[in-house]
């Protein structure tokens, strides 16, 4: 792939080089002048073009590639990608905050209620048979399983078929990352079967598919009562994750 022609990038004047550099790349991208998949110059082309020194341009890279932004590869055909996106970093953005102690436990899970509150409002209203159908293997997956890891992995999801049901792309990626999030802090404190959750499963679904949305929000709050029920005895510390950038 040829790299982007024609970014009319400026010369870089502040006193942190790098953050200027990594400001310029991102308004090229909300222009539309970079697009996912595009490749940028080469470092030492960008160095000329911003008049500034390749290590300040390779540190803007790579504070770029932490961010998500970009993707740097090695090789002959290698150089910095504009990547899709990853919306793995908003999980791992709010899981840093929670380390840190900038926001609680209680807040993230106070969000959680409310988001899916609206989602499953939303949902009653724009879900298809395709929907109804994907949420009914879900929950039949999750009830034939008795692997308490692989029950909470189609729980993740029960939560993410019903935030896509509302087509809205910016819901599901908040409800993936806080329910990512819940999920890690419970395997961290103890996980146990919740027998209870499976008529109220089938409740919220019986509830979309007669577009109620009241008995849906219901059943959402039933459910999400249920699995907070022990969580705010969890203990302050709880141990960070690995890494991940990709769900």
């Amino acid at each position: 792939m040829q790299p982007t022609p024609q970014l009319s990038f400026q010369e870089v004047k502040t006193r942190r080089v790098f953050e200027e550099i990594c400001e310029q790349i991102r308004k090229r991208l909300a222009s539309g002048a970079l697009k996912p998949g595009d490749k940028l110059p080469a470092e030492r082309d960008l160095a000329v073009e911003f008049r500034v020194s390749r290590p300040a341009v390779r540190e803007a890279l790579r504070t770029l590639e932490i961010s998500g932004v970009v993707s740097l590869q090695k090789g002959v055909k290698g150089g910095a990608f504009i990547r899709d996106g990853n919306p793995a970093l908003l999980t791992q953005s709010l899981q840093d905050l929670m380390f840190l102690g900038r926001v609680s436990l209680a807040g993230l899970a106070e969000a959680r209620r409310l988001i899916n509150g609206m989602v499953i409002e939303l949902a009653c209203e724009r879900a298809t048979e395709e929907d109804f159908a994907a949420i009914e293997q879900n929950i039949a997956e999750i009830e034939k399983s008795e692997d308490l890891p692989q029950r909470a992995d189609e729980g993740v999801r029960f939560f993410g078929l019903i935030a896509r049901a509302t087509r809205n792309e910016v819901l599901a990626m908040l409800v993936d990352s806080l329910s990512d999030i819940i999920r890690y802090v419970i395997d961290q404190t103890g996980r146990k079967a919740r027998p209870e959750l499976v008529p109220v499963r089938r409740r919220i679904l019986k509830a979309l598919r007669a577009r109620d949305a009241k008995a849906a929000a219901k059943g959402m709050d039933d459910y999400l009562t249920i699995v907070q029920e022990g969580m705010d005895a969890v203990p302050a510390a709880v141990p960070a994750p690995a890494r991940k950038t990709s769900r």
